[in-house]
């Protein structure tokens, strides 16, 4: 029976893929050896570890042969301080001139401080002496009505 027959699928045809070239092994570039510098900070640290009020000489001799060592010369941290100070006493220059100039600045508000308070003391004394006036004017038409028709009356 057809009905039941097995029907061939189309073939499909895949092409390969080319060949890859062959991977070639290369190193990666040698990179420099990552020297660490060891600034003023460093050795601030350890100064800061040592018992440095105890026997001066030897521990100067241990770290500048600890440094040695390591390929560290005590003239490359000199200068560092050298830098740092310099650093340190800009950043102290600047931040004196901040507070003189903060300074000014609060002298000038003081100064505004005083004219408002001036202007305000004049301001009350000249309402106070207004409102003064203006109770006077309104009591003397009171009074003067009160004489005006006393004098009708015939009072005096």
């Amino acid at each position: 029976m057809a009905l039941f027959s097995k029907k061939s699928e189309p073939k499909m045809e895949i092409e390969p893929f080319p060949p890859r070239p062959p991977v070639m092994s290369v190193p990666p570039p040698a990179a420099a050896p990552s020297r660490r510098i060891y600034g003023i900070g460093d050795a601030i640290v350890l100064m800061r570890s040592l018992p440095v009020d105890q026997n001066t000489d030897l521990i100067v001799q241990v770290i500048r042969a600890t440094l040695a060592s390591m390929n560290v010369r005590v003239q490359d941290i000199i200068e560092d301080a050298r830098r740092k100070e310099q650093a340190t006493e800009a950043g102290i220059h600047e931040l004196h001139g901040k507070v003189a100039e903060l300074e000014r600045d609060l002298e000038t508000r003081r100064q505004e401080i005083l004219g408002l308070e001036a202007d305000l003391k004049e301001t009350t004394a000249v309402k106070e002496r207004l409102q003064l006036a203006e109770n006077i004017a309104s009591v003397v038409p009171v009074q003067a009505i009160e004489l005006e028709s006393s004098a009708a009356n015939g009072q005096y």
